[in-house]
């Protein structure tokens, strides 16, 4: 359905924020849905006198609602699984738990002067839009249906998203709007670091000596093997020379793991030729 990966053969991160999301919904029916939501919504007027640090990212795995819980949650499986086995789960852990925290931090200043309500934010809006983001930088020409309609490339979509959350963000209809520019915002950062991390890991790094075997190599090796048994090799010197020739030209190219049997055992045979 939709093409999503069966959940067993998603990425372990993966696995945890969905069952977390899932399980702390299901405990606002047993009667701790007001427990849940007081104790874990991210408020921006306690966020900033509180030491409450933990609502930074507590309020990214609250959902009262089924709908919002089961569109979040759908979108980051359609859009995280790529994005992790991309990043590596450490790396996309750490891009969604930034993405979660600097999404509430972002909403901070616009609550301050006054252009956003004390409204209490909850859910996964915001790491969500920042695990989009990131997927647009990795994948920029990746066509989707936006609105489940209409086929577009994620690097067009996601202004298209940020344009309707900079339209709808004083609207007053409930959503978390300045949330989501946030998880944007540290998504792309997020993005941008981790790109220049690797291609300056490549500009730096140093160059590693490529191995070379010698007949000397071959020489030492041969007075560490047992006796060499089965067909010996035939031929004149000539022909020997341009055998073994082709066999170290193959290992200074391809490493020498690349030999197959009768190669390696040609070396072996060589090897004890000389020695003796």
């Amino acid at each position: 359905m939709l093409g999503l990966t069966p959940f067993k053969n998603l990425p372990r991160p993966m696995q945890a924020i969905l069952l977390i999301n899932a399980i702390v919904y299901l405990l606002s029916w047993v009667r701790l849905g007001y427990d849940v939501f007081s104790y874990g919504a991210f408020i921006p007027s306690q966020a900033l006198g509180s030491l409450e640090l933990w609502r930074f990212l507590s309020y990214a795995f609250i959902h009262l609602d089924f709908w919002h819980l089961l569109f979040n949650m759908l979108m980051f499986w359609m859009f995280a699984t790529e994005v992790c086995k991309s990043l590596g789960e450490r790396n996309f852990t750490t891009l969604y738990m930034i993405s979660a925290i600097f999404a509430g931090i972002f909403s901070i200043p616009f609550y301050t002067f006054g252009i956003i309500g004390d409204n209490p934010v909850i859910g996964a809006s915001g790491a969500l839009f920042g695990v989009m983001a990131a997927y647009a930088f990795l994948f920029p020409e990746q066509i989707i249906l936006m609105f489940f309609l209409v086929p577009m490339k994620i690097k067009h979509a996601i202004w298209i998203f940020i344009a309707i959350d900079l339209f709808m963000a004083n609207s007053g209809d409930g959503i978390a709007h300045f949330a989501h520019l946030g998880g944007v915002l540290a998504g792309y950062l997020f993005m941008l670091f981790w790109s220049k991390s690797i291609s300056m890991e490549s500009l730096f790094a140093k160059p590693k000596k490529p191995e070379t075997y010698s007949r000397e190599f071959f020489k030492q090796q041969a007075k560490q093997m047992p006796p060499l048994e089965g067909e010996l090799y035939k031929g004149n010197s000539n022909a020997k020379e341009e055998r073994l020739n082709e066999i170290l030209e193959k290992i200074n190219v391809s490493g020498l793991q690349s030999l197959n049997q009768e190669e390696r055992d040609y070396l072996q045979w060589f090897g004890k030729q000389n020695k003796k």
